[in-house]
């Protein structure tokens, strides 16, 4: 063969061989997906994890995670619940929702199952991670009366690798607290800070301060804002409302009108816990309308009045004996969007059924029971006798079903006998009571 032809032949057969292939079907490429085991726990769910996906897994997370706490907030055994709780707290989300721990441990409280919550308790030192975590639980021995628990923890956190600080020393003062120690709240706070060089701060002086306010030693706590000032620490209006409210209480309204004049001096804002102060003062000295003056500068002030302020109020009407002040107020109440609580209940109902306002008293009983609020038994059973003497007998049974049938606090309202009976009844009533 020439050499030309060689060549050519070459060409040819190096050019079929790297281009001619079998028609065979593509066959998709498919990706392995790994085998995840089913979960024994919550903590050990795992979803293939992508950038994207960041947001499903974390609702995917709460979501099972919001279940979980549903079935633990409808259960009614203490051991059940706590093992429910035991079970859910290696998820982190779950740990995220302090308000359930403060649940479950007032619910073993209430129980008296202190040896559970010492369990739990000891149980969720695995998951501490921090001085936020720790001072929770610390905070949680002291609503449990467990204070030497608390102390305890507050002593182990260096070998923890955590610092001793002013969030961790506060979470140690409101355990005291909690626990009414409060000459021990105040031995900690005069002693620890420069043995332990911690620099408390303003919530520290604050407990400090409420603690010394129930001893009694109100001097000693007003004292306490030449300290923080002293130690370039700003007090903040709790700390002006702990003080105001037990001076005002005193009856001591000059004193309470410096301590007023300073807060506003040292750029503090009073809040509506600090007006409703004020506002109980002049209404227990009779200066109804001062109080009402106040009361304008309160909303003028852009500050909203909650059930307090209109409590005091009503009570300066009632004292007033003004029927007309009283509804007024009420309704003004209502119409704001605030609540009536049990100081609203207890003063408005036996002014009301004095007054023979039966209507108005019957509305706001049923609404009570809408808002879960509780007063004593026997103000209702004289709300129920009087709507039953006064020919309001359908009234009268509504309120009884309603106590019964309430499952928030159940009431056992009894209806009066009527007709011959109730004569009878009462006139025996009459001759004992003669």
């Amino acid at each position: 063969m020439s050499k030309p032809c060689a060549r050519l032949h070459s060409f040819f057969t190096k050019t079929a061989a790297n281009t001619i292939k079998p028609k065979f079907p593509k066959v998709p490429k498919t990706r392995e997906v790994p085998k995840v085991p089913k979960p024994t726990k919550i903590s050990e769910i795992q979803i293939p994890i992508f950038p994207k996906q960041q947001p499903l897994i974390a609702l995917a997370n709460n979501q099972v995670i919001n279940k979980g706490v549903r079935e633990l907030l409808d259960e009614r055994d203490t051991q059940k619940l706590v093992e429910k709780f035991n079970f859910l707290s290696p998820n982190k989300y779950f740990r995220q929702k302090y308000k359930i721990y403060d649940y479950i441990i007032h619910r073993l409280v209430l129980a008296n199952q202190i040896s559970l919550v010492e369990d739990t308790l000891e149980s969720q030192k695995e998951y501490i991670n921090g001085e936020g975590f720790a001072a929770r639980i610390m905070y949680l021995y002291g609503k449990a009366g467990l204070f030497d628990h608390a102390r305890k923890l507050f002593d182990e956190l260096p070998q923890r690798g955590l610092e001793q600080n002013a969030k961790t020393f506060n979470a140690l003062l409101v355990a005291a607290y909690h626990c009414e120690d409060f000459d021990k709240v105040y031995e900690l706070f005069r002693e620890l800070p420069s043995k332990l060089s911690i620099k408390p701060s303003t919530g520290c002086y604050n407990v400090a301060a409420q603690a010394l306010c129930k001893l009694g030693l109100i001097d000693e706590a007003v004292s306490l804002l030449d300290k923080m000032e002293h130690n370039g620490v700003k007090p903040c209006v709790i700390t002006y409302n702990t003080l105001l409210g037990v001076i005002y209480e005193k009856g001591e309204f000059d004193e309470g009108e410096k301590l007023w004049e300073r807060m506003i001096k040292s750029g503090v804002v009073p809040s509506v816990i600090s007006y409703d102060f004020k506002l109980h003062r002049l209404v227990k000295d009779g200066k109804i309308s001062e109080a009402r003056e106040l009361f304008m500068e309160l909303e003028t002030s852009g500050i909203k009045p909650n059930a307090g302020s209109y409590n005091a109020l009503i009570l300066g009407a009632c004292k007033n004996d003004d029927l007309d002040e009283v509804r007024r107020w009420y309704n003004e109440l209502l119409n704001d969007g605030c609540a009536p609580n049990k100081a609203t209940l207890n003063t408005i109902i036996p002014f009301l059924c004095d007054k023979v306002d039966y209507g108005l008293v019957f509305q706001v009983c049923k609404r009570m029971f809408r808002r879960q609020c509780t007063v004593d038994e026997s103000l209702l059973q004289k709300v129920v006798d009087a709507l039953a003497k006064n020919s309001m007998m359908k009234e009268a049974e509504i309120l009884v079903g309603l106590g019964k049938s309430n499952s928030y606090h159940p009431y056992n309202l009894v209806l009066p006998p009527t007709g011959i009976m109730g004569y009878f009844s009462s006139s025996l009533v009459t001759k004992f009571i003669c």
